[in-house]
């Protein structure tokens, strides 16, 4: 019997989830994502996910996933414990970002290593003399706040010639190239595996910071190329708000130091496959499993999950607040961005609603519409909340879109442009960044398709495409579901707003949302 937590659709983000499963966490985990092979295939080195998408469920799979046999498991993640070096010694480093960025990759070069030494100690006296006893807490991140620190304190008193000689040293050491052989006799028989986890805000105009994310990236593309196979594996995992910077801005060779990348794009068949199947476990260990549930289910076939998992508990239509029919995975579904978090989230949501009116495990209508009205909300300000590094005053220019129609054309977001110029901090307002502001939160989409006699408009949203997603004024465009409530918008349009991945299948769509 697998065990499982209280909430029927399990805990939102991975690090409750594992507080409260602990050692079982595995049993819950859904291995059958589009995700998992691709991540721990040897060429994957950079993982890039929104915040929700599942980052930390997926660096957790690696330290139980069956494909390396054996691995040694390094978690790195703590990012906010070494935020503060991580900045002070970019800050401190030369100004130029073509100086800065290599001598950073060094300084990454050298704290990965140390790491991976401090994590086999105990399998070689010669990696054991190549560890620092101070730095020997069982916390990574005090072994990386330590290791930089002292970097720090070259940076304060030398000049950059002296600095880069002291780094040449470390990263060379006779000790650490010696441990580095012991290490690597070692991942011939257990591969070792480090994900590295990164911060999911970060103010996008700090150079300081950007530059040392930037040398993280360009780093792991050399460690991954000298390593990989020899059966060290290094993962380094990317807040997708924030990615989009460091490609265009501050990455010294893009074409380089992207290579293979993993987006975490969900597509609907994976989210339903997902959700149902944690509801599944739930409802097996409490012996709450409808007669249409019981037995054998392919979880890998996605119309047997919606007619055994999906329709037996939340029907298979509903009619939603405008009085339009739609398939309840639909409407719940295009009130989410496509990620995880924000799926887990409605569908306790669901049914807690359930749950007061005696009714769980199977969900009413009623149960359904509240559940969504009220927490669309929550997560549209959740949404606006993360890029408040990126944007400040982020939440009081998003209000220039209060009562926006949700279908029109594009110029319309140059008046309500002009309406958030105020809120912008000094000359940094411009037309063109608002624009680029509401595409990047995932609010305004631009409408690939619109089926007038089906009653459903298909767009494109930044969050499920690896490009920036440019809007004319020519443009017609809608606003996301999920931010109704919150800017309180004007319905001129019988039709619903699809806001799903562009490459969703037709065939999907017909199964899903018929």
């Amino acid at each position: 019997m697998i065990k499982v937590g209280r909430s029927p659709f399990g805990q939102a983000d991975c690090e409750a989830e594992l507080k409260e499963l602990e050692s079982d966490y595995s049993e819950i985990y859904f291995d059958e994502t589009p995700f998992n092979s691709a991540s721990i295939h040897p060429d994957t080195y950079l993982i890039i996910g929104r915040r929700g998408s599942g980052k930390t469920a997926l660096a957790q799979y690696f330290s139980f996933q069956t494909e390396i046999k054996n691995p040694i498991y390094i978690d790195v993640n703590e990012p906010k414990e070494f935020q503060r070096v991580l900045s002070d010694i970019s800050a401190r480093a030369s100004e130029s970002r073509e100086i800065a960025i290599p001598r950073l990759q060094k300084v990454w070069e050298y704290v990965i290593w140390c790491v991976v030494c401090e994590h086999t100690r105990t399998e070689s006296k010669v990696i054991a003399a190549a560890c620092d006893e101070s730095c020997s807490t069982g916390r990574v991140s005090h072994l990386i706040n330590t290791l930089i620190d002292r970097v720090l304190i070259w940076l304060r008193e030398s000049g950059d010639e002296v600095i880069d000689e002291r780094i040449e040293q470390l990263v060379t050491d006779e000790r650490l190239e010696a441990a580095k052989k012991e290490v690597m006799k070692i991942a011939t028989k257990r591969p070792i595996i480090i994900a590295f986890d990164t911060l999911e805000k970060y103010n996008v105009s700090d150079d300081a910071l950007m530059n040392a994310m930037a040398a993280l990236v360009q780093c792991a593309v050399d460690f991954n190329l000298n390593f990989r196979e020899r059966g060290v594996h290094l993962k380094v995992f990317m807040s997708g708000e924030v990615f989009p910077y460091l490609e265009e801005d501050v990455l010294q060779n893009p074409s380089k130091s992207i290579k293979n990348p993993v987006y975490l794009f969900w597509r609907p068949k994976d989210l339903l496959r997902l959700i149902s199947w944690r509801f599944y476990c739930y409802l097996e260990t409490n012996n709450l499993l409808k007669d249409e549930s019981r037995g054998e289910i392919n979880w890998a076939n996605h119309r047997e999950v919606l007619q055994k998992m999906w329709i037996p508990y939340f029907g298979q239509y509903i009619t939603n607040a405008r009085g339009l029919r739609e398939h309840t995975f639909s409407y719940v579904l295009r009130h989410t961005q496509m990620r995880p978090r924000q799926l887990i989230l409605l569908c306790n949501a669901i049914a807690e609603h359930a749950q007061k009116a005696g009714e769980f495990p199977t969900f009413s209508e009623k149960d359904i519409l509240s559940a969504i009205k009220d927490g669309e909300t929550k997560l549209a300000i959740e949404i606006i909340n993360s890029f408040s590094q990126t944007y400040k005053n982020v939440s009081a220019i998003v209000d220039a879109l209060m009562k926006i129609p949700m279908f029109f054309k594009g110029n319309e977001l140059d008046r309500r442009a002009r309406q958030s110029a105020s809120e912008w901090p000094p000359s940094t307002y411009t037309p063109a960044k608002f624009r680029r502001l509401v595409a990047e939160l995932g609010i305004v989409g631009r409408v690939r398709r619109h089926n007038e006699s089906a009653g459903y408009i298909d767009a494109d949203f930044e969050y499920s495409l690896r490009e920036r997603l440019p809007i004319t004024h020519r443009d017609e465009c809608v606003i996301h579901p999920m931010f109704y409530s919150r800017l309180n918008v004007e319905f001129n349009s019988p039709s619903r707003v699809m806001p799903f991945s562009t490459e969703r299948e037709e065939q999907d769509a017909d199964t899903l949302f018929a």
